[in-house]
């Protein structure tokens, strides 16, 4: 379960879109989040594309709910070279959202999620963005033992230059996750990771000079 903390703290502020509350100016950045969240990374890959899938869903103490997702795939030809790829990304503002913050058994997430989807070409330059929407449904199931615990890091950059701060502590599981995006089914045989849990969590960014 150390890994979970570890993935949770990594993603930081960016993943738990919408903390609860968020102060800053030219010197301090401060986000907080205190709710139930689960998270998961998918790979697939074929003879002629390798694609890529990780999402985050949150819950906030006043029930906004967030849905975070991003998916790349990489394509290829017969020879196994890249002839291209397409990065596509986006979030979801009050989701259609379930979690078991008892036991952290279940968790599910659905909604029609807004997303930029951009495509390069062989050797990596951008040939073009264009917007639109995603079906996306998904569900965690717990596997393991609760662990309970907390998590504190501290970052010092060129000493009063720059200090990140994060502490966080709750409970937390392991788990198993399936999802569908677009149409496109990610199951059990296809998961890097996946976990889910109750956190409160601060980080707090420090710049001397503006951040």
């Amino acid at each position: 379960m150390k890994r979970a903390v570890s993935l949770l703290t990594a993603v930081g502020a960016l993943a738990l879109v919408g903390g609860s509350a968020r102060a800053s100016t030219n010197r301090v950045i401060l986000d907080r989040f205190h709710g139930p969240f689960a998270e998961a990374a998918w790979e697939k890959t074929t003879a002629t594309s390798s694609r890529e899938a990780d999402t985050l869903i949150s819950q906030e103490q006043d029930g906004t709910t967030h849905l975070n997702i991003h998916e790349y795939t990489t394509y290829l030809d017969s020879s196994g070279n890249v002839t291209g790829s397409v990065d596509i990304s986006g979030s979801l503002t009050g989701a259609e959202m379930a979690f078991d913050t008892l036991r952290l058994t279940t968790a599910a997430a659905s909604g029609s999620v807004p997303v930029t989807r951009c495509s390069f070409d062989a050797v990596g330059n951008p040939t073009g963005c264009t917007d639109g929407t995603l079906s996306v449904s998904e569900a965690w199931a717990g596997k393991g033992e609760l662990f309970q615990g907390s998590f504190n890091e501290d970052h010092f950059v060129v000493p009063g230059d720059f200090v990140f701060i994060d502490r966080l502590n709750g409970k937390f599981r392991l788990a198993t996750a399936t999802a569908s995006i677009a149409g496109d089914f990610f199951d059990v045989s296809d998961l890097v990771f996946a976990d889910f849990g109750v956190s409160n969590q601060l980080t707090a960014m420090m710049c001397s000079h503006g951040c």
